[in-house]
Formats: structure tokens, C-alpha cells, sequence
């Protein structure tokens, strides 16, 4: 972890070498639940411990049109999703404990006339576990927002940036918009 001049923590994004979903048919998913937390709306809590790189469920929805805008959209192949429930409700933190990870799929399939298997590619978005996570815990990302439509980070971890937006942007964020009102609050 790295402090920078206005003692906002950061710390370099993790990587993870996820397990395929689809690599083993005895492992269950969606093992999550949605509830209220304490100051943050609804949030997705996990019903049974999901160890690190572990696929915890598969992200349904809608696609919309890249100029698309929800509080709930995710980009994902080259469009936007509007992710259905338990997903939407995915809570930020600048330390999560999960990550969207978009998976390319090649399907097999027999043509109409008889001729050889074609295949043929999509795309499916996977909630993966970035760390062991237990029993009960919420599940949260990092939204990842860009500085232009970043506001104040209510996440409570240690390593909370104070706006929600690309840890690459945190710089130019606070040039533009200064310390978020949490960070003020601490120091006044």
C-alpha cells in the first residue's frame, strides 16, 4: 500500500487466476442472498463460504446501448449490462472481496445441412471471489467509475479512497472535485 499527497490509501489492483465456472459440474452457484446493510441500501451476502479465484455466480440481465446509463450498468461485450437480481445489488468498496470476470465460451453446434460442427463464440459474466470469503460476508467490487462521474466513497475499509472511481484516475479526481466530505469530516 502507497499513500499519495493528500494521504488517501491506495494499493496496485490484484490479480487473481480465476477458476473456470464451468470446470466442474459438482460445484453449486449463486449461493447468495440480498439484504440491508448498515447505511448502504441492499447488498449481496454470501449463503455459504467461496474460496479465492472461485466463480460465486453467473451475471444475468439486459443489454442496453453503450450510451446507456443506470446506477447498476456494467460494460460487458461491447455493450452495457443492467444486471438482474441478486447482481444489481452489488455494494463498492475500494478493497472488494469479488470482480466481474467475462468469460469467452465456444460453442459446438451441428449445422442445418449435415456438414461438419461449427462453433460458434459468446460471452458470459462471472462474479469471481478475489479472496476466500466467508459465510455471511457481503459480497462487494470496485465499480471502477470514471473521475467524471465519481462520488464520495461510503465504503468503511482501510484502504478507502474516498471516491468511487478508477484507482488510475484517483489523481485527477481530486485535482478536480479536492478531498471527499469523509475525509474533511475525519480531519476537521
Amino acid at each position: 500500500m502507497t499513500t499519495n499527497d493528500t494521504d488517501v490509501p491506495q494499493k496496485r489492483p490484484r490479480r487473481i487466476d480465476p477458476i473456470p465456472p464451468f470446470s466442474s459440474r459438482h460445484v453449486r452457484f449463486n449461493r447468495v442472498h440480498v439484504a440491508e446493510t448498515e447505511g448502504r441500501g441492499l447488498g449481496v451476502f454470501a449463503d455459504a463460504p467461496v474460496k479465492r479465484g472461485r466463480a460465486v455466480g453467473r451475471v444475468l440481465g439486459d443489454l442496453k446501448p453503450v450510451d446507456f446509463r443506470s446506477c447498476y450498468c456494467v460494460e460487458f461485450a461491447g455493450a452495457v449490462l443492467e444486471p438482474n437480481e441478486p447482481y444489481r445489488f452489488l455494494n463498492h468498496s475500494c478493497d472488494p472481496n469479488c470482480e466481474f470476470i467475462e468469460w469467452e465460451i465456444e460453442d459446438q453446434f451441428e449445422s442445418v445441412l449435415g456438414e461438419a460442427p461449427k462453433s460458434q463464440k459468446t460471452f458470459e459474466l462471472w462474479l469471481h471471489a478475489l479472496r476466500d470469503v466467508q459465510k455471511g460476508e457481503e459480497l462487494t467490487i470496485d465499480y471502477g467509475w470514471s473521475w467524471q462521474f465519481a462520488i464520495p466513497c461510503k465504503c468503511g475499509s482501510p484502504l478507502c479512497r474516498g471516491w468511487i472511481c478508477r484507482l488510475d484516475e484517483l489523481d485527477i479526481c481530486l485535482q478536480n472535485r479536492g478531498a471527499p466530505n469523509c475525509f474533511v469530516d475525519e480531519q476537521s
